[in-house]
């Protein structure tokens, strides 16, 4: 499904399309033809589609065009994902052409959870949640010397927050009454959470980064929001009332249930937590509001910045 452009969006401007033709070229080893092509996404700093090839395999690839931040994709694919465990898409080759990095992936298909889901699909996910997880868990480490992903841990929760103040009232975003309703709501979130265990985080696990292909369910979108923190914010995500998770939000129990059997967990005490999680991701989204309009850009798939920064502010001061 084609996503429509937002009017007060700079698109980015793809890669010639003799750069696209000799990128396909080195990864079949010979000129291909492209026979078919859908766009998929158009935004300021993505640019995403679908490319079939004659007499080629695979037959269809994923092409996907990022500028930073979000080039930190790459990275993440190569250097941070299992497939087998954190169920992504198969990054067959990368490329770059000035700012532009781009990605040659693995096509799962257009069936995500927005459109496929059942009892059974919500069973699966949380089970395969709590197994992602779990396996990072004992790899943060690792995750963590190669500099790729931010750790964000509840520790550093009241030094995020308090940068965000700094650089909301450099751009008279934030009035004085809300500056210590923020850092307080960051210290609430820092106690509650301060037990969680540490873990590889998504952060935009939504029901429509998730494929169901071959009756198997792939995490797609890895990007930077992806980060070094507490796992249960991929849980409160995909569990909340979301234009992204659409009416997968009515199998939320079942996640829920088949999460904590998985993780040997009391859905009670997750229940409590999943609030602040919720409001973390909040924070989180309030910190790339304020990261995109450091870089001069004005405009979300959402709306205005500044707007959505306002608003954002006075929901976190409301916990």
């Amino acid at each position: 499904m084609r996503e429509s452009a937002e009017p007060h969006l700079k698109l980015l401007v793809p890669a010639p399309e003799k750069k696209l033709r000799g990128w396909l070229t080195e990864f079949y080893g010979r000129p291909v033809n492209i026979v078919k092509r859908e766009l998929l996404r158009h935004r300021d700093l993505s640019y995403v589609e679908r490319l079939w090839l004659a007499d080629s395999l695979p037959a269809t690839l994923i092409y996907k065009l990022v500028l930073p931040p979000w080039d930190i994709e790459q990275e993440i694919v190569e250097h941070i994902l299992i497939p087998s465990v954190s169920n992504s898409a198969q990054l067959y080759l990368s490329a770059h052409h000035g700012q532009l990095t781009a990605l040659f992936l693995e096509d799962l298909g257009s069936q995500s959870l927005l459109q496929t889901a059942d009892v059974k699909i919500a069973d699966s996910l949380g089970k395969d949640l709590a197994k992602m997880h779990r396996a990072y868990i004992y790899r943060v480490d690792e995750l963590m010397q190669t500099g790729i992903l931010r750790a964000i841990t509840p520790i550093d929760y009241s030094s995020l927050s308090q940068k965000l103040v700094e650089d909301l009232k450099n751009w008279s975003l934030i009035e004085n009454k809300d500056e210590n309703r923020l850092l307080k709501t960051a210290q609430t979130l820092a106690i509650a959470l301060a037990g969680e265990p540490i873990s590889l985080v998504h952060g935009d696990y939504y029901a429509e980064n998730i494929i169901l292909h071959n009756d198997r369910l792939f995490v797609i979108d890895w990007s930077w929001f992806t980060f070094i923190g507490v796992p249960l914010l991929d849980l409160a995500t995909i569990t909340m009332p979301h234009k992204k998770n659409g009416d997968f939000v009515r199998f939320k129990d079942h996640v829920i249930d088949a999460y904590c059997d998985e993780s040997a967990r009391s859905i009670s005490d997750v229940i409590k937590l999943l609030p602040y999680a919720q409001s973390l991701g909040q924070l989180l989204f309030l910190d790339w509001l304020a990261e995109r309009k450091s870089r001069g850009i004005e405009g979300t798939t959402v709306g205005p910045v500044n707007d959505l920064i306002l608003q954002v502010v006075q929901d976190l001061c409301r916990l």
